[in-house]
């Protein structure tokens, strides 16, 4: 990851086509027609009143079951395109699960978390974590054969920086493996239909509007692909991730404090549901796996 600041306006036009976004079913999210590309300007800046919104011993719960059997999912897809000991870096590595996950296969893993407190947490639990920005806090000249981006390219203000980034960052046919949630997504197209009649919070909290690290962006799988390739990279592999499940469904909605119990009563109905039948809609959570060519 990498700091960040409010978007400008000209970051609007689209930096795939050129063209103009235009307003999207929520205040501060923009559209391009053309690419499928969606994206926000809200603000990134850690304050203490949107930190107190989340209450961070909950969200690690919370999240933990799904991330865990999702990083699994993730390692088996890419598996045949890294040799044993393959060095990894997981940009943005949080808890540290994934590190955790991939040093159990044999890799020599390193963590980037720019977030203090959860780097001093994952580093406490003995994961491998540099604390600091992507690729700012690495050592001058440091390659690996694989980078990882879970859950955070649509975090990241520069798009285009981060992938010349990460691909000067690689060894020769190195692996880029990119987790995060897709413009497709049913849940996303949903609730960007409700905002339209008026119902904009469940569409607002995709968005993570008003949190410390809000969305910036959602991608079509195609909008994905053509960036990368852009950057020299080629396609290796890509699939869909169960984006919920019932396990710690509760616990995920209620970690942002701000969600009413009735509220989040609401909420835990409709998503159930859908997670009953998510294998059948288009998936709201997507990876790709890409080589430096």
């Amino acid at each position: 990851m990498t700091g960040a600041a409010p978007l400008p306006r000209a970051a609007l036009d689209c930096f795939l086509c050129g063209q103009p976004m235009r307003p999207d079913a929520l205040a501060g999210t923009f559209r391009c027609r053309p690419c499928g590309f969606y994206r926000s300007a809200f603000p990134v800046e850690i304050n203490r009143t949107a930190e107190d919104r989340l209450d961070e011993t909950r969200r690690e719960r919370a999240l933990k079951a799904l991330r865990v059997a999702n990083f699994a999912r993730l390692l088996d897809a890419a598996a045949p395109h890294l040799a044993p000991a393959a060095t990894l870096l997981d940009v943005g590595s949080a808890h540290g699960w994934f590190l955790e996950a991939a040093a159990a296969r044999g890799y020599r893993v390193t963590g980037l978390e720019p977030d203090h407190e959860v780097a001093v947490r994952a580093s406490a639990a003995g994961a491998p974590v540099i604390e600091g920005f992507f690729p700012d806090a690495l050592a001058p000249g440091a390659t690996f054969d694989a980078i990882s981006f879970n859950d955070v390219y649509e975090h990241l203000p520069d798009p285009h920086a981060m992938a010349e980034a990460a691909r000067a960052r690689l060894n020769p046919g190195g692996v880029l493996i990119l987790n995060l949630p897709m413009a497709e997504g049913v849940v996303f197209q949903a609730s960007r239909l409700a905002a339209r009649f008026g119902a904009s919070g469940p569409l607002a909290r995709m968005w993570q509007e008003g949190l410390p690290s809000p969305h910036l962006a959602y991608y079509t799988r195609r909008a994905l692909l053509t960036l990368m390739r852009g950057h020299g990279f080629e396609t290796l592999a890509q699939g869909r991730l169960p984006s919920m499940t019932t396990r710690g469904l509760w616990a995920r909605i209620r970690y942002d404090r701000s969600v009413s119990a009735v509220k989040a009563a609401a909420l835990y109905v409709a998503a159930a549901g859908i997670a009953a039948v998510s294998g059948l809609l288009p998936a709201d959570i997507g990876y790709v796996m890409l080589r430096k060519s």
